[in-house]
């Protein structure tokens, strides 16, 4: 384990219509699974200003407003079941976006998925949870 302590992340939902925004993580943990944009929170760095720096870099897209949609863990375990890796994610939502989609960062790929799509793709533990909650904060309004 590289930290006695979890590591604070984020990630950020973003929808278009009932699609939304996933990328193809291109390294360790969980290197080739999709799921939201997102990364590590800096050091003097609010969760939002965070939120939004890891879209812009992984995806090229900016957000005009950021919904608090969860706050959720996660844990990545080595081959013999020690944790490796634990982060506290906040989970934001944002449906107002700018910019020209790219794949940037260590995202290897980035694409907007329904529900149907994202079945047929290896997704990141506890994504979809991610998703409802984001979406329902959203419909919520709530910040």
């Amino acid at each position: 384990m590289s930290s006695f302590y979890p590591r604070a992340g984020v990630s950020i939902a973003v929808f278009r219509g009932s699609a939304v925004l996933l990328v193809r993580r291109g390294k360790a943990p969980y290197a080739g699974m999709w799921s939201l944009p997102g990364g590590a929170v800096l050091l003097g760095e609010t969760t939002r200003e965070a939120a939004g720096r890891e879209l812009f870099e992984e995806t090229g897209l900016l957000a005009s407003a950021l919904t608090l949609g969860d706050v959720a863990d996660a844990l990545a375990r080595n081959d013999e079941g020690a944790v490796a890796a634990h982060y506290m994610i906040a989970v934001f939502a944002a449906e107002d976006v700018t910019g020209v989609l790219a794949a940037g960062g260590d995202a290897a790929e980035a694409r907007f998925f329904t529900d149907e799509q994202r079945v047929r793709v290896v997704c990141t533990p506890g994504l979809e949870t991610a998703i409802g909650n984001a979406k329902a904060a959203l419909s919520k309004g709530s910040s």
